[in-house]
């Protein structure tokens, strides 16, 4: 009996997906009990289940019902352990995935001891998943198919005898499957089956199980065939799963009991929290922008990108969201990331690393795959990392603000002078000198470089957030000077950003296209939310970069590639806080509204949203948009305070503030 492997299966919805990760790498599981996504042990490493990329030719490892049904997924609350249920006439089926976790701490990380593994095999980062029947019996089939090496290579499979377990190696990795609880089971079969056409044999397991039985499957890597071969005879098997079950659980909501978030949609909020999270890499602190690589933003298009890495950018917005929860660890830790990353001064600053450092990024097309649903070409590495963007030098700022702001030196015991106020100086002083350049601007456009409105914004913030530091801390610099070129910036973003023929600041310079970069003008503090140029930029863009749902496209104008793409979703959250801030509330809050339900069934989010189809769009989950959901729900909820405060007894409105 081949079970699953039979079954007709086309490309599942991106936002379908469940996804379980440790702070090393994250997996994306589908409602039918299939892993389609998997890099081990990290996110950056070579994918060994890509089914989500090919579904003919990528590895999966499925788990469910010998005949096919429907499931239904959720998270364990307050945490990123998933549970996938079947039921039907004849028993239920109740799968349960997680990947243990040692410790949620950002700073100081116990798993890595001077940039290597503590265990010599690293089979501390590895996939668990328990099947157990909860009522009647059901028949369960295992597939595995690991296709190393994004499935470029072939792999060898071989069986541990006794049903223990499956090794496969191929592309230099060394995949291991234990199989435990096998010798309970007098009816499990366990059978290799190759497809003369397939490089990458598949391992089937079928078994019926009865109430209250259960099999446990754990798929780690080792260094190298002899290490697999321990770990699936002995160290996975030895493992008490079950207690490591329990104090997973009890770290993710251990971490979230920090969060203060009182107010509206908490539920979504504390579920965007913990993506975020999982999104970052713990032994350094560095924060992937998504788990995944070429999901398409345009279906059957070629805008497919690999987001595996760490953007400054979306990295310092994902610690400003934590940070409104009350999460200040990962500030600290990514913190003293950026002081390790190896650059000589400004100019060799870099708009995105690897998640260790990594420099180079180098951008590929992996031809022998077809794409998500046709879309190609698959692309590993990114090339967007030579790329020169001016805003980044703001954002760095502005996050090293934020974490002084929040006291967070103070209660660590550290001070910004010395080599941390040494690399703000460095980065002030790279943006006196530069930030007249054109840049290829926050959209990445691979074109030529143009005078973006949001990247002389964000210049304005580096210089900005330094000279506060220097003020208040009566640090070293050359403040006359910052101070002059503040205000030149500010000038000339006034006179050149803002077309009054058009009622709007536009994409760039001289230009006469609208840009959704601009609905961040008010949030970093460069403009009032009220003022009439805001107002009518705001107006404008509702106008001519919304769809029919009112979701905002970033920009509408050419930009180099062909084909277009759907309604960036953190876009449409940043017209939300524009609208709450001018005190549009009952707008804000019905365009949230409307947002969240285009989310998966588990409140997780893609990039973008396709204006005809209203699919989701883009790699996922997606941490930009989740920060910006954080982001919204706070500032739609100041603001209906303050709407409240209008109407309101002001003892009654500081007694809601409270209890909120």
């Amino acid at each position: 009996m081949v079970g699953m492997t039979e079954f007709n299966r086309t490309y599942l919805p991106i936002n379908s997906y469940g996804v379980i990760g440790d702070c090393h790498s994250a997996l994306l599981v589908a409602p039918d009990g299939s892993v389609d996504w998997g890099c081990l042990p990290d996110f950056d490493s070579p994918a060994i289940f890509c089914r989500l990329l090919d579904h003919e030719h990528g590895g999966y490892f499925q788990i469910a019902p010998s005949e096919p049904m429907p499931g239904t997924q959720r998270y364990l609350k307050g945490s990123n352990v998933l549970q996938t249920r079947f039921t039907s006439t004849i028993g239920e089926l109740l799968l349960t995935d997680f990947m243990p976790v040692e410790t949620l701490r950002a700073w100081p990380y116990q798993g890595m001891n001077n940039n290597t593994w503590t265990r010599e095999d690293g089979s501390c980062h590895c996939m668990v998943r328990i099947a157990e029947c909860t009522h009647g019996e059901m028949p369960v089939t295992m597939t595995l198919k690991v296709s190393p090496n994004y499935a470029a290579s072939p792999s060898e499979v071989s069986l541990v005898p006794g049903n223990k377990g499956v090794l496969v190696s191929g592309g230099n990795q060394y995949v291991g499957l234990a199989i435990i609880g096998a010798h309970l089971h007098p009816s499990l079969t366990l059978n290799v089956v190759q497809d003369a056409e397939d490089r990458h044999p598949s391992v089937v397991l079928n078994v019926i199980l009865s109430e209250g039985e259960r099999l446990l499957f754990a798929v780690g890597m080792g260094r190298n065939m002899q290490a697999t071969r321990r770990l699936v005879e002995g160290e996975l098997h030895q493992r008490n799963f079950d207690s490591e079950l329990a104090h997973t659980l009890h770290c993710w909501r251990e971490w979230l009991s920090t969060c203060n978030y009182r107010g509206p949609y908490r539920e979504a909020v504390e579920r965007s929290a913990l993506a975020l999270k999982m999104m970052t890499y713990a032994p350094t602190g560095a924060i992937v922008a998504a788990p995944t690589t070429s999901l398409p933003e345009h279906m059957g298009g070629v805008r497919n990108w690999d987001y595996r890495y760490t953007w400054l950018r979306d990295a310092t917005f994902t610690l400003y969201a934590l940070n409104v929860l009350g999460f200040t660890d990962e500030a600290r830790a990514f913190t003293h990331w950026l002081r390790r990353l190896t650059y000589a001064d400004g100019e060799s600053l870099q708009i995105m690393y690897g998640i260790r450092g990594e420099r180079d990024l180098a951008e590929q097309e992996l031809t022998h795959l077809e794409g998500y649903a046709g879309s190609s070409p698959v692309r590993v590495g990114n090339g967007a990392a030579r790329q020169r963007q001016m805003d980044v030098f703001g954002e760095v700022l502005d996050c090293i603000h934020l974490y002084r702001r929040q006291g967070s030196f103070e209660r660590y015991g550290e001070t910004l002078d010395g080599p941390l106020w040494n690399l703000m100086r460095d980065l002030v002083e790279h943006v006196c000198a530069h930030w007249q350049d054109p840049d290829s601007g926050i959209w990445e456009i691979r074109g030529d470089d143009r005078h973006y409105v949001y990247s002389k914004a964000m210049c304005w913030v580096a210089l900005d957030r330094g000279i506060r530091a220097a003020q208040q801390l009566n640090l070293e610099a050359d403040l006359p000077r910052w101070l002059m070129v503040r205000d030149q910036i500010r000038a000339d973003i006034l006179a050149n950003g803002y077309n009054t023929s058009v009622g709007a600041f536009t994409q760039s310079y001289g230009d006469t296209a609208l840009d959704a970069s601009n609905l961040l003008l008010p949030l970093i503090g460069f403009i009032p939310p009220d003022d009439p140029r805001m107002r009518s930029t705001v107006d404008r863009i509702i106008e001519g970069l919304t769809d029919e749902n009112g979701f905002v496209f970033r920009y509408i104008s050419h930009d180099g590639l062909a084909g277009h793409e759907g309604t960036f979703t953190i876009c449409t959250f940043w017209l939300v806080d524009n609208l709450a801030m001018q005190g549009r509330v009952d707008e804000a809050r019905s365009l949230f509204e409307r947002l969240l339900k285009y989310a998966g069934r588990l409140g997780l989010f893609s990039e973008e949203v396709d204006a005809n189809t209203s699919s989701a769009l883009g790699n996922y989950p997606q941490a930009f948009t989740h920060i910006a959901l954080i982001n919204s729900a706070f500032n739609l909820r100041k603001a209906e305070i303050r709407q409240s405060e209008h109407h309101t007894d002001p003892l009654i409105a500081a007694i809601r503030l409270n209890k909120q």
